[in-house]
């Protein structure tokens, strides 16, 4: 932990000695793919290299959790984000839609109100 703290080179690595397999494990069942969940780990891991992360680092008994937080953290970005573009493109698409329901009710009363001329029918 102390070395995680002080950003020591191989901190990460022993971390991902430790605890890698299982994150990985855990990244892969929220996200249903392997190659994505060895990403979200990896990304994770590399993020407790930054600068500020080192004070971030919980005590030992609760590093678990909190290394199973990041990742959860990691996989749910993506999932968040296409779970937001659905409800964007649904409320685009009922915009359209009932733009074009009023365009043709529109033009259905226009078409109503439009009279024919007055045509006189011959008695030949």
């Amino acid at each position: 932990m102390r070395s995680l703290r002080a950003r020591r080179p191989g901190a990460v690595g022993r971390v991902y000695d430790v605890h890698g397999a299982e994150l990985i494990e855990y990244a892969e069942e929220l996200l249903g793919d392997r190659d994505r969940a060895v990403a979200a780990v990896r990304s994770v891991l590399l993020s407790l290299r930054a600068a500020d992360a080192g004070g971030d680092v919980p005590p030992p008994g609760e590093l678990r959790d909190w290394l199973r937080g990041l990742v959860r953290n990691e996989c749910q970005g993506p999932v968040l984000r296409i779970r937001l573009q659905v409800v964007l493109i649904g409320i685009i698409l009922g915009a359209v839609l009932a733009a074009g329901v009023l365009a043709a009710l529109d033009a259905r009363e226009r078409a109503g109100q439009a009279r024919a001329p007055a045509t006189r029918i011959s008695s030949y």
